[in-house]
């Protein structure tokens, strides 16, 4: 084998492991089932599972309502909006969940709103594009008709379905640099020739 030939057989394997290194990982679905929050009583503080946080934003003493193995949210008062978001910060897709109850709307960070409106029975809903990407959801029940009648709408939540993309592997990291410095030797020996 000349040194030639074996020159381009090392960019060829270099090539491969550049192709390799770029190649797309795919996205890993998650899913938020809720299993067991009821264990923590019915005002847990926050719920977190599978890399993710669910959190109350209201000021006022905030607290989750937990059913016995799915999320409650009510209208009026309390400690709405829910926040969802990954524990890393990082963007994710909402994809789907599972959902009965009244009105309620979601919100993403990049302003996307999904609304369901009137009463529900359990159905799954499957999330527009605009959901993808995004670093947090809001979930809140809009407070219906005169304030002053103390009569909130219920919504429960399950199976809240989202696609996260990986972090590249230090090996892909690796093999990239590899293949990146072999294609920069091989353009200076060619331009020496």
């Amino acid at each position: 084998m000349t040194q030639s030939s074996w020159i381009q057989r090392c960019i060829v394997a270099l090539c491969c492991a550049f192709g390799m290194a770029c190649a797309p990982a795919f996205a890993q679905t998650v899913t938020l089932t809720f299993d067991n929050i009821g264990k923590l009583g019915p005002y847990p503080d926050s719920w977190t599972e599978s890399g993710f946080s669910v959190t109350s934003l209201e000021p006022n003493g905030p607290h989750l309502h937990a059913g016995a193995d799915s999320l409650v949210l009510h209208s009026r008062e309390g400690s709405q909006p829910y926040r969802f978001q990954r524990l890393d910060g990082e963007s994710f897709d909402f994809v789907a969940f599972d959902y009965f109850g009244g009105d309620s709307v979601f919100v993403s960070d990049t302003g996307a709103t999904f609304s369901i409106l009137g009463d529900q029975p359990l159905a799954t809903f499957t999330m527009p594009a605009a959901f993808q990407h995004v670093t947090y959801i809001d979930w809140f029940m809009p407070n219906p008709g005169d304030l002053s009648t103390p009569d909130p709408q219920w919504g429960e939540i399950d199976n809240f379905v989202t696609n996260i993309s990986p972090a590249p592997e230090p090996g892909q990291v690796a093999m990239l640099g590899l293949g990146l410095a072999g294609l920069l030797l091989h353009g200076r020996r060619a331009r020496r020739r």
